[in-house]
């Protein structure tokens, strides 16, 4: 099971505050130590945009994820910078070169 996670902020002049909130999520949830959690996040051209791929092996590790202090401290941190609620739709690999 895999997210896309599409987040727009109201402003670019958030985005270095959603760069370091970013950086501090995945810092936070490789301490937490989620088995088969994986998250990368990126920016795009467009300052206000951003993107995130969430894979989560089963639902209990996704909803590990969604209960972990990390995500709780980022939403906090970050949600009121957002321009609307991100939009997430669930994807499915088809092929990697990852492992």
């Amino acid at each position: 099971m895999s997210l896309l996670v599409h987040y727009t902020l109201k402003s670019a002049d958030d985005h270095a505050h959603q760069t370091d909130a970013m950086t501090a999520l995945v810092a936070g949830l490789k301490s937490e130590g989620i088995a088969g959690l994986t998250y990368a996040c990126f920016a795009t051209d467009d300052p206000v945009k951003f993107i995130g791929v969430l894979e989560f092996p089963d639902d209990a590790t996704k909803q590990a994820f969604l209960d972990s202090p990390a995500f709780a401290a980022y939403r906090g941190r970050v949600g009121p910078t957002f321009a609307n609620p991100p939009k997430t739709t669930e994807i499915t690999a088809i092929a990697s070169t990852r492992d």
